[in-house]
């Protein structure tokens, strides 16, 4: 029996993968909210969001604490602990919906062994931090859906739930929503539920 996949043929590719994940804690046992913490430890992740930045002066601090939040989601060190475990960080500052898209991030990168990114220096002399586009786009895709599975996300999209309703079941951001919307191939499925919802006629 074919599997029940997206329209978009990336997120074909992506779906069985963020099945298999979510089936590492729950089995097939399909429920809205997935939680990332849970998986983690499964893929060798130590997760820290509550850390100290009390070493650091305080327009540092201030600095990561507004502007600088935005900047930084999350990421893992590449040395492992003793335990041959890997620490993976979190943005403190950030909210809880965006720490699970972050963390599943993360986790997939861990999952599909992708090389972590390197510091380079660039043109101008600066160091900055090199970046894989593939490997970026693939394990943000695979964890959106492992936090929005098709099977559970298509039906409440095809019965024209808003997204701010998708954002509360799943409890993910609305932008995460919008973004597996796009992905997937489903805008114009999206906007014409949307539309008879609202008893909107389209000419």
């Amino acid at each position: 029996m074919r599997a029940f996949v997206p329209f978009s043929h990336r997120s074909r590719r992506w779906e069985p993968h963020a099945l298999k994940l979510r089936n590492m804690v729950h089995g097939r046992n399909a429920s809205a909210r997935f939680d990332p913490f849970d998986l983690a430890p499964k893929l060798g992740l130590k997760v820290v969001k509550d850390f100290s930045l009390g070493g650091l002066n305080q327009h540092d601090r201030r600095h990561l604490e507004a502007v600088g939040s935005r900047d930084w989601s999350g990421g893992v060190y590449p040395v492992p602990l003793p335990d041959g475990s890997r620490l993976c960080v979190l943005n403190p500052f950030q909210t809880a919906r965006r720490h699970r898209i972050t963390l599943m991030e993360e986790i997939c990168h861990c999952y599909f062994g992708h090389q972590p990114t390197a510091l380079l220096i660039n043109s101008q002399g600066l160091l900055v931090r090199d970046y894989d586009t593939k490997q970026e786009a693939e394990a943000y895709g695979v964890g959106a859906a492992v936090l929005l599975p098709w099977a559970l996300f298509f039906p409440r999209l095809n019965g024209g739930a808003a997204i701010e309703d998708l954002s509360e079941e799943f409890d993910v951001t609305t932008q995460l929503v919008e973004y597996r919307i796009k992905i997937c191939g489903a805008t114009a499925l999206f906007r014409s539920r949307q539309r008879h919802r609202l008893g909107v006629r389209a000419y």
